[in-house]
This record gives C-alpha cells, sequence and structure tokens, in this order.
C-alpha cells in the first residue's frame, strides 16, 4: 500500500539513489574479499584504539555511564565540552574564542545539512540564493543536501601538470568575476575530499576576500584537517578569521560511530544551529561529547594526530601510489592528483572507451569498490561529463586490500583503453 502514498518534493528526492547513499549501501554490504576502496571510514588503528578504550574504561569506574547514558544533554552541548573545545580552537588559531561560538552537531554531516540551508534557496526578500563552491571536484555529502535543486555554482578551477603523472586543481579567483548567480554562501572542504588538496592559506585569504565582497559567509568543512585528525602532508595551518564558519569532526581520528562533530561560528549562528538541532535531535548524542572532553583535555588529539594518525596515512599513500605505479604504468593513460592530506587518490583517465560509471558495476562485480568521479560535481542540465574520466580511491584499507584493489582496477580498466 506504501507504494501508493504521494511523497511531498522533499520525500520525493530520496526515493531515488544519491551519491552518498549509494557510497554507505556499498561500505555496509561488503561481500567476502572485496577490495573496498571507495569507503570514507578511516583505518582502525590500533594505538587509536587503545585511547578510546582507555577514556570508556575511566567512565566505568567514575561511574558516569549513568550521565552518558541516562539523560539527555541541552541542545548547545554539554559546558566544559565547549569549553575545552573553545579553548583548544584558540591555542591553535591565535583568535579568542568563546564557549559561545561552539555548537555541537551529530557530525559534520548534519552541520552542514543546517549551514547549506541555511545560506541557500529562497529568502525573505523573494531572492533565491546558491552555494558556492569555488573549486571543483568537491565532497560527495555537499551535493545532495540542500532542499531546493539547482542550488549550486561553481568554478573548475584549473588544472596544473605537476610530474610525470601528477596533477592539481588551482584555485582560479580570476573565474569569480564570471558568476553571475546570486550567492549565499561560498563552501571548501581542506582537506578536499574527493582529491586529497590543501587549500594554501592565500588560497582561504583569496576565497575570503570574495565572500566578504558578496557578503556571504565562508563555509571551511576540517573532517580529515586540523586540529585533528591532521592528515595533512603539507606545512599548512589551521587558519580562521572573521566571516568564517568551520566545521569540524572526531569521525576521522577513530570514531565514526559516535557521530560527533562541532562548528566554530559567530554566537548568533551559534544559536540558530542550537535551536535547530533541538528540532532535529533534541540534544547532540551524549558519549561522544564526553569521550571529546576526555580526548582533548588529555592532550591525546595532538599526540596521536602527530604521531600516529599522520604517519600512518602517509605510508599508506606510499604503498597506495607505488602500487599504481608498479600495477598501471604501461597500461593505463592517468594522473594522479597531488595527494596534500585525507586518505584518498583522486585518479584521472585518458583514453578509456567507457565512462567511469559505466564501468564501475563491473568493477563491483570483480570485487573492488570505487566511488565514480561524477559523484562529486553537481547534477546540471548541461549534458556535460563532470568526473566521468576519474575515480576517488581510499587507502585506508589492509595493505594487501589496497594492493589487490588496485590490481583488478588496472586488470578491468585496461579491456576499454584506446
Amino acid at each position: 500500500m506504501g507504494e501508493d502514498f504521494i511523497f511531498s518534493k522533499f520525500g520525493a528526492k530520496f526515493r531515488n539513489q544519491t551519491g552518498i547513499g549509494q557510497l554507505m549501501e556499498d561500505l555496509g554490504n561488503l561481500a567476502p574479499g572485496v577490495s573496498m576502496l571507495g569507503g570514507g571510514s578511516p583505518s582502525l588503528i590500533p594505538e587509536v584504539e587503545e585511547v578510546w578504550r582507555k577514556i570508556l574504561n575511566k567512565f566505568s569506574e567514575s561511574g558516569a555511564w549513568d550521565s552518558i547514558l541516562g539523560k539527555y544533554e541541552t541542545p548547545t552541548g554539554k559546558e566544559e565540552t565547549l569549553e575545552t573545545l573553545a579553548s583548544l580552537l584558540s591555542s591553535e588559531t591565535g583568535a579568542s574564542i568563546s564557549k559561545d561560538q561552539i555548537a555541537i552537531t551529530n557530525g559534520s554531516q548534519n552541520a552542514f545539512y543546517l549551514l547549506l540551508n541555511f545560506y541557500s534557496g529562497k529568502f525573505e526578500d523573494g531572492s533565491f540564493k546558491k552555494i558556492f563552491l569555488p573549486v571543483l571536484p568537491e565532497y560527495i555529502g555537499y551535493l545532495d543536501q540542500p532542499i531546493n535543486p539547482d542550488s549550486f555554482s561553481y568554478s573548475l578551477g584549473k588544472e596544473v601538470i605537476t610530474g610525470e603523472d601528477g596533477f592539481r586543481y588551482e584555485l582560479d579567483p580570476s573565474s569569480f568575476d564570471s558568476i553571475k548567480e546570486d550567492l549565499g554562501c561560498v563552501v571548501l572542504s581542506r582537506p578536499t575530499n574527493p582529491t586529497g588538496r590543501v587549500a594554501k592559506k592565500e588560497e582561504l585569504e583569496q576565497i575570503l576576500k570574495f565572500a566578504r565582497s558578496k557578503k556571504i559567509p565562508f563555509l571551511l568543512d576540517n573532517a580529515y584537517g586540523f586540529p585533528f585528525p591532521g592528515i595533512v602532508f603539507s606545512d599548512e595551518k589551521l587558519f580562521h578569521s572573521e566571516g568564517m564558519i568551520q566545521s569540524f569532526s572526531f569521525s576521522k581520528i577513530g570514531l565514526p560511530g559516535v557521530r560527533t562533530g562541532f562548528v566554530l561560528a559567530d554566537p548568533e549562528i551559534v544559536k540558530a544551529l542550537n535551536k535547530a538541532n533541538a528540532v532535529l535531535n533534541l540534544a547532540g548524542g551524549n558519549l561522544g561529547q564526553y569521550i571529546a572532553l576526555e580526548f582533548v583535555k588529555s592532550g591525546e588529539w595532538f599526540r596521536l594526530s602527530r604521531d600516529i594518525v599522520k604517519p600512518y596515512y602517509l605510508r599508506k599513500r606510499e604503498l597506495a601510489i607505488s602500487s599504481i605505479r608498479r600495477e598501471w604504468k604501461g597500461k593505463l593513460n592517468y594522473r594522479i592528483h597531488e595527494s596534500e592530506g585525507a586518505f584518498f587518490l583522486w585518479v584521472q583517465f585518458a583514453e578509456l572507451r567507457k565512462k567511469i560509471s559505466e564501468i564501475y558495476p563491473l568493477l563491483k562485480e570483480k570485487g573492488v569498490i570505487i566511488v565514480p568521479g561524477k559523484y562529486f560535481y553537481p547534477v546540471t542540465n548541461s549534458g556535460n561529463n563532470y568526473g566521468e574520466d576519474s575515480v576517488r580511491i581510499s587507502f585506508a584499507r589492509e595493505d594487501s586490500e589496497i594492493q589487490e584493489g588496485i590490481r583488478k582496477i588496472g586488470e578491468i580498466l585496461s579491456n576499454y583503453t584506446h
């Protein structure tokens, strides 16, 4: 009977498969022996897991479980956690940040659903404003979040060759002048998911200058970056300035299951987020807030990020790149985006006879999951094939799984080279 009920426009959107929905479905239904190189889950690093174990044991010894499991926090969040996070961000940015500028969210995905809809769509003055993505490709999880269709404006940036098999998407501020649409906000992830690109401070300042000229906020997503997990392989630092709204996550430091993140913004924006949180969730999850408090107060965030997590992924990155060069060189015409952070490789292919989205089911059938590049570009009616020559590959997996998956990709794609 349910199939006869009529969905609203909002509901109808979720009847169709989304890019992020397909990814999470594949992630949760892995067959034995499949090389899962498409997921966004962090590795299970023993040293990190040991820290979580100690924190949870401390909760048991102190009798904290009654408070963690048996009551709601306020929609604002646990005050001591807010104060601790504000202190951390103050020390990392050099700015004076108070607890009134911090909002606890159920992960940065949840935060961006609210923020993107705060600053796009229909406004009270009758205008319709869009979200501006200054360098494509950009995170798959943003693209299905706006309630209104056709909510994105974007710049493709400049493609710069950086070596024998490398390239980088560079910010192209001159292209901003061609944006004629009414904009509500600018959004960037740093490091960028999917490319592993880390925007330089100068690039952030150029984007911020543009946002200020339009009198709109600049939303910066630090899920893989600073202050933790710190998966950044360059010398860049956390950057904050007036006019920015920043999100942070505990997922990529090893806690994807607790769904906890936080936002740094002006107090009025934080108040709006807290009120929205009360409507959607009543309150943020307690467990993540209590773990966050212990994690940050103890200083373990710094030790794990610097001494464990970053070196771990650096080694994984080198393994993945060396495997690609060994397996694909001479067989495929490929380029790897400069891997400056996060735990993905973005690989672009030339001279394929089929689109990557058409080859994806064959890869899946042969036991390797990647994410087709098209999902990291907003859907348009222009008939373009953005991303159809590219894939995102995760190296947050076991060494043998990475190597076998890369071998299979090379084997299958070589059947479709000119």
